[in-house]
């Protein structure tokens, strides 16, 4: 299964990539714009993920500092693009498909983890 969502998120970082670069390319201002700012959106997300790895904080902690600077870096670069109009109803729905997506996102990485644990420590003996 992790093999299987590895391959999945590999996958998307190729399309993903070679939608940036044909799009920097071929495509029209308006495309070369978006495809800088997804860029720009996914190293951001990048650095902000890297709290994982980085420091002794509790899980719940690192999922809040990973989050908050995510969703900022969301609305910042969505902001720059014009994406969506800055209005409150506007911006509460795009929150909560950001907040969904991320969850969902959030989720499969938390039980692949989980799941990687679990058979490290029966391999080890300890369950």
């Amino acid at each position: 299964m992790k093999k299987i969502i590895q391959n999945c998120l590999i996958g998307a970082g190729i399309s993903s990539m070679l939608y940036l670069i044909s799009g920097s390319i071929f495509a029209n201002e308006e495309v070369r714009k978006n495809s800088l700012l997804i860029l720009i959106l996914g190293l951001l997300i990048g650095v902000c993920s890297s709290i994982y790895g980085a420091t002794k904080l509790a899980l719940l902690t690192k999922s809040v500092i990973q989050f908050s600077g995510s969703y900022l870096s969301f609305l910042f670069v969505a902001h720059l693009g014009g994406w969506f109009p800055f209005r409150l109803k506007i911006i509460l729905s795009a929150s909560v498909m950001f907040a969904l997506i991320y969850l969902a996102i959030w989720a499969i990485f938390y039980y692949v983890e989980k799941k990687e644990l679990e058979q490290l420590n029966k391999k080890l003996g300890r369950q």
